[in-house]
Formats: C-alpha cells, structure tokens, sequence
C-alpha cells in the first residue's frame, strides 16, 4: 500500500509540473487571419497573414491563408508565388499542387496548371478534383482526347462521381457531339435521378439534334427541378418557342392529305 501511495503522489507530483508550451506570436496571428478569411475579411487577412510569416518564414499555415485569400481577391499572380513556397516547404502535400494548377487555371494559363495538377494526383491519386481540373485544363488546350480519356477514366473507376459525368457531357456538347452527349447525361440521371442540370443538357441536345418533342419533354423535366433560375426563363422561352414553330394539327392533316 506504501508504494502505490508513493507511485501516485510521484505522479501527481509530475502532473503539477507540467507546463503547456505557450504558442507561438506567429501561430496566433495565424488563428486571427484564419478568423478574418473565413469571415470574407480577405484584405484584412492578407495583413495578418504577411505579419505571421515575418515571425516565422516556415509556417505552412500561414503561407496557405495568405494564398487562398489573394485566390479569393483573384490576385492569382500573389497566389501562385506564395503556393510556390508552400511546395518548397512540402512538396507530399497534394492539395497545395492542386491549389496552383487552380490558380493558373483561373489566371487563363491552363498549359501551365497541367504539371502542378499532375503531381497533385501523383502525390494522391484519390484526388479526384484534381483529375476533373486536369481534364478541364487537357481541354482548354485543345487535347480533348487526352481530356476524354480521364473523364472516361473516372467515370470507369469511380462511377457514383457525377460531376465527370457532367463535365464529359458538356465537353461533348461544345465539340458538337450531341448524340454522344444524350447518351452521356443519360447514364448521369441514371446514378442520380435529381441531377437537374443534366436534363437540360439532354434537352439542349435534342434540341440540337432537331428532335424536338423530345427536346420540349426534357425542358419540361428540367423545370420540374428547377422551376426559379436563370436556365429556367431560357427553357420556358426555348418551350414556347419551339411549341409556335410545330404544325397545328390541322397542318399536320393537310401534308398527309
């Protein structure tokens, strides 16, 4: 009984004279930028971000604040540059590639973001944004065939990520392959029913395609998800007008006559 006393008043003993490491001034400037960004305080974070890494030029989470606030001020240049330390700084972390090869997408530079999101996905293949803007960018340089080929990808490996089914029916749309476009946004609704954005893709389609009950049908169904949006006014007005360009049944009779 004596020993285990002496066990727990050594322990006590130990627990008193534990002291927490005080954080850093730089981390706590971090945490207060941190606040301002997630409040839309960008230029005011950019400040406190700047002064945190004057105190410490290591701090990836400062570097990471600082970039994302010049991403969402669209100073894509500043964005890049300080991404730039952030990869010297670790270059495992996939999500600080990605970052740049967004922002040199969003700058109008898709072949220089290819490189920064191919390594994103080297450095995590699970990434499966990374390939989506990887596509994006393979088709902003007129490699369609390359982008095709990850949507097709994706598609095979991960067939509940909607989005690259989206993405390769849009792409289908803006090459002129509407035929192939339907069938794309068709296997869409069919892993998600409530995927409005695709029926008016099929109607869109049909439309092109000059299948025009079918079209009407599928703005109809758009609209039925999407009653109050800009789209809608587009596909109450394209209804309307395709219904006033059709035959009256009374035409119809008289061409078979």
């Amino acid at each position: 009984m004596l020993i285990d006393s002496n066990v727990e008043k050594n322990l006590a003993k130990a627990v008193n004279n534990i002291t927490v490491p005080r954080k850093s001034r730089s981390y706590e400037l971090c945490i207060k930028a941190d606040a301002m960004r997630f409040a839309k305080q960008y230029r005011e974070s950019v400040k406190t971000y700047l002064d945190a890494i004057m105190m410490d030029r290591n701090h990836q989470e400062a570097y990471w604040g600082l970039a994302m606030s010049y991403k969402y001020l669209q100073e894509y240049r500043k964005a890049i540059e300080t991404l730039l330390k952030l990869v010297q700084l670790d270059d495992k972390n996939d999500k600080y590639f990605f970052e740049l090869g967004v922002c040199y997408l969003s700058s109008g530079a898709p072949q220089e973001a290819i490189p920064y999101l191919i390594k994103a996905i080297v450095n995590n293949k699970e990434n499966l944004e990374a390939q989506i803007q990887l596509a994006i960018a393979h088709e902003l340089v007129e490699e369609t065939d390359l982008s095709l080929m990850i949507y097709d990808k994706l598609i095979e490996t991960n067939p509940d990520f909607l989005k690259a089914y989206y993405n390769k029916g849009a792409m289908l749309m803006g090459l002129g392959d509407f035929l192939e476009a339907s069938k794309t946004f068709f296997k869409l609704i069919k892993r998600n029913p409530d995927y409005y954005k695709a029926y008016l893709g099929i109607a869109m389609s049909f439309d092109k395609l000059a299948k025009f009950p079918d079209a009407i049908r599928y703005y109809k169904k758009f609209l039925g998800l999407k009653s109050f949006s800009e789209d809608a006014v587009f596909a109450r007005q394209r209804i309307a007008e395709l219904r006033a360009a059709q035959p009256s049944s009374e035409e119809r009779h008289l061409k078979l006559v």
